[in-house]
């Protein structure tokens, strides 16, 4: 599903342009002055040393007169010399400050930025991060969450890590007794009055998901109880995955905002699908649990092994043999979307979808006699001492303050339900019901999420910065971040209204949108003729799949009907050979 948007024309440019006002930005301007400035200077140095030369030539042997240009050569010399290292020098600061600002210029082989050290989220290396980028009223006590796309070589954040032989394996691993961070992490805050905190390694520690993505830092309490506090995190370009290769282009760096308050509310589970009692669900439903915050991954996420053992702190469990005994099912918890949502897929394979994918099944009924299966869900709360604070290490689950799940009757305790599944395998394909900005909309706002709603519950796993993704043309850089929200029949969010999730809306946010000199809404704005017009394409591959493990495939929505000869939708038309992202075409 491809969709393309232009952005907001600027109208403060507009006017300075046609008042004949220069468009370059202060860093360029002040560039050019102190370019003219040296240059200037230059031409006085050049004067004086023809000067001298017309003193020596003219002095007739007279010594006084001699020694009068050898000074001025002598001093002209000196002169140049340090015009040259000034100028070398104000160029390597003007440039290195349009770098870190964004600013500057838009050639092929550095693309501009609306944002400096930010595009690793989206289309690099970085999966998700909590707090978000720009967040406010952060608790002081939160920990610090970063996922990756790839697997992470854990020396790279952990001090004093010996990852072995074999950096996949953590078998074989030494840790050092206290997980403190490498340089790699840096936190620094700055309260109202300007005074900076920057916190060393020693004041910081880490741990990580047993997939090696997924990385936790739980700093000091941060800020301060009277004012709110700034606060940038910096992730080192230096950072290698199991391979030795590095995940950043260049370092990646994002601010947030803490409160005063400290985080003492427990978190709660806001919807289970299926629910506590349902029925009717076809066996190959992924189980979808939505938290009220977001929860700590190495609390609710891993691999679970009937054979070997493995994560615990979340069940799902059957007695597909009727022995009366309930057993926890192979599958893995994964989470996703600011890490509020976590979704089980079982083991067992049990058939392909419209991609050719392998699709997983809750056990189907047992015998001829039974038409549905009864599945258990647990999900366990962490232990506590004094609610709701968790003990350490954690028994369960915990949200990024160190607070038990609250399951229904106070802090500290467990969440549990039962429903049933049918035999049947569900193959119908997920569709979009509307998207926002509209299809070859003009003059949209800069800052506008992309916003999409499907007709179904989605797999949120699925639907992540790895799949989800914004094309711009002309090309820059610019982050995105992928969030799913659950609404009800009736389009609330089904969190707040109690009532049952039966939609996903996913909701990218982004890095500002760059202005267009020109559009034309005549043209649909993909005339290449256009010159200057800047050109958004959110892409929705068919990777991303509904509850059911169906995917996107063939593409479709309330317009577009995809079809076996043309399983794409390109601005809501049905296409057989999908996008071309680099001339922005739809392919037929």
């Amino acid at each position: 599903m491809i969709s393309v948007a232009h952005a907001q024309e600027a109208s403060l440019n507009t006017v300075g342009a046609t008042a004949g006002f220069s468009q370059a930005d202060l860093l360029t301007i002040i560039g050019n002055i102190i370019n003219v400035f040296l240059g200037l200077l230059g031409v006085v140095l050049l004067l004086l040393l023809l000067y001298a030369g017309f003193l020596w030539m003219t002095s007739a042997g007279n010594e006084e007169i001699i020694t009068k240009a050898k000074n001025i050569i002598k001093s002209a010399i000196i002169g140049l010399i340090i015009c040259l290292a000034a100028f070398a020098i104000a160029t390597f600061v003007i440039n290195a400050l349009m770098q870190a600002t964004g600013l500057g210029g838009d050639d092929a082989d550095n693309p501009p930025a609306t944002e400096a050290f930010s595009d690793s989220l989206g289309s690099g290396g970085i999966e998700d991060h909590y707090p978000g980028r720009n967040a406010s009223d952060i608790a002081r006590n939160t920990k610090i969450i970063v996922t990756f796309k790839n697997q992470i070589y854990l020396s790279s954040f952990i001090a004093g890590y010996d990852t072995g032989s074999e950096p996949r394996d953590v078998s074989d691993d030494i840790a050092p007794a206290t997980a403190n961070i490498t340089d790699a992490f840096d936190l620094t805050c700055v309260d109202q009055d300007g005074e900076e905190t920057n916190y060393a390694s020693s004041d910081v520690t880490v741990s990580f998901t047993d997939d090696l993505k997924t990385f936790v830092f739980d700093p000091p309490v941060m800020g301060s109880a009277v004012a709110p506090t700034d606060c940038t995190v910096v992730l080192d370009r230096g950072i290698l995955n199991v391979d030795g290769v590095r995940v950043l282009d260049e370092n990646y760096e994002w601010s947030f905002q803490v409160s005063t308050e400290l985080d003492t509310t427990p978190p709660t589970i806001e919807s289970v699908v299926p629910g506590d009692g349902a029925s009717g669900y076809g066996r190959n439903i992924t189980i979808q649990i939505t938290f009220s915050e977001a929860v700590d991954p190495t609390t609710a996420s891993g691999t679970y092994d009937a054979i070997d053992g493995g994560f615990t702190k979340l069940q799902t469990l059957a007695d597909p043999e009727e022995t009366g005994t309930f057993s926890p099912l192979s599958g893995t918890f994964d989470i996703s979307s600011g890490y509020t949502i976590v979704e089980f897929t079982p083991a067992d394979a049990c058939g392909t979808n419209s991609c050719g994918e392998i699709i997983y099944c809750l056990p189907g009924p047992s015998s001829s006699e039974s038409t549905e299966e009864e599945i258990r869900l647990n999900i366990l709360a962490a232990d506590t001492t004094t609610p709701p604070e968790a003990d350490v290490p954690y028994t369960g689950v915990a949200d990024l303050a160190g607070n038990s799940l609250d399951g229904g009757s106070g802090p500290g305790t467990d969440y549990s339900e039962e429903f049933t599944v049918t035999d049947e395998i569900v193959l119908t394909p997920p569709s979009i019901e509307s998207v926002a900005p509209t299809v070859l909309e003009n003059n949209v706002a800069t800052d506008q999420d992309v916003v999409i709603i499907w007709d179904t519950l989605m797999r949120a796993s699925t639907i992540t910065n790895s799949t989800v993704g914004i094309l711009a043309n002309p090309d820059h850089d610019m982050w995105y971040q992928s969030v799913m929200d659950s609404l009800d029949a009736a389009g609330a969010d089904a969190g707040a209204s109690g009532q049952d999730p039966t939609h996903t809306q996913l909701t990218v946010l982004h890095g500002t949108f760059l202005d267009s000199e020109d559009d034309d809404p005549s043209t649909g704005g993909v005339d290449e003729s256009l010159t200057g017009t800047q050109l958004y394409a959110p892409v929705l591959p068919d990777d991303i799949q509904s509850l059911y493990q169906n995917c996107f495939y063939p593409a479709s929505s309330n317009v577009c009907t995809g079809t076996a000869n043309e399983p794409h939708c390109c601005n809501d038309v049905s296409s057989a050979g999908g996008f071309d992202g680099t001339n922005f075409r739809c392919l037929q």
